[in-house]
């Protein structure tokens, strides 16, 4: 059993078709971990589960982050193998499986990625965002000390014994880079898995109110893991 967890803020536009092309693959388990949304995302995702057997939903009325979503959404989780995966269509499902198949294959976190040679990005993020996100990524090589090249993209999988032997505190969008720093630190097997990415929605991250818990979380890692 796999088990993917949906991170959803105000995602409506999009998480009805997601879930609709998700359902189709077997042994899939998807938990809509729905995040204070004010446009109907809840609602949406109620009525697919009412007929779909294989699709659960979480919900906070306050806004938790990315982070605190991902990690309520996989205290559900049933499966052997873990992940989670934007709610925006930016990534299609058959990339999601590719990834989990390098789990299959050895891997104990397998990471989609926007940044290797045989990815494919049809509609880039906006130049700022792509100018914020490589100063990001610089930052968070030379802090946590791994060769991974896409911290932020939000398609991952892997093992349960990985996610079980973890203790991750970051609720915001920092979240990808501690699971990343925590398990390379451990020993575990990382690899980076080419997706095809296509840019559909404007970022969720906000300058102002994410930017700076994003690098006060970053550091904390960074002290964490050198001791």
């Amino acid at each position: 059993m796999i088990s993917v967890v949906i991170p959803a803020y105000n995602e409506a536009n999009y998480i009805g078709e997601l879930l609709e092309v998700f359902s189709a693959f077997r042994d899939v388990e998807l938990i809509v971990a729905e995040d204070a949304s004010t446009d109907g995302t809840a609602a949406i995702v109620q009525k697919f589960t009412e007929r779909v057997s294989n699709v659960k939903i979480t919900s906070s009325d306050v806004l938790g982050g990315k982070g605190a979503a991902i990690k309520r959404g996989l205290s559900l989780a049933s499966g052997d193998i873990l992940g989670f995966i934007d709610a925006d269509l930016s990534i299609h499902p058959r990339d999601f499986m590719r990834v989990v198949a390098a789990i299959d294959n050895g891997a104990d976190l397998a990471i989609g990625s926007r940044k290797l040679p045989e990815s494919n990005v049809i509609e880039r993020q906006p130049f700022f965002r792509r100018i914020s996100g490589s100063v990001y990524s610089i930052l968070a090589r030379a802090l946590v000390d791994t060769h991974v090249r896409d911290f932020q993209c939000g398609c991952k999988a892997f093992r349960r014994a990985l996610w079980d032997s973890l203790n991750i505190s970051c609720d915001g969008f920092a979240f990808d880079t501690e699971l990343i720093a925590q398990a390379h630190t451990k020993g575990f097997a990382v690899v980076e898995v080419p997706i095809t990415w296509d840019n559909k929605t404007s970022s969720k991250v906000k300058m102002k109110r994410d930017v700076w818990p994003m690098l006060k979380c970053l550091l904390r890692v960074r002290a964490d893991i050198r001791g």
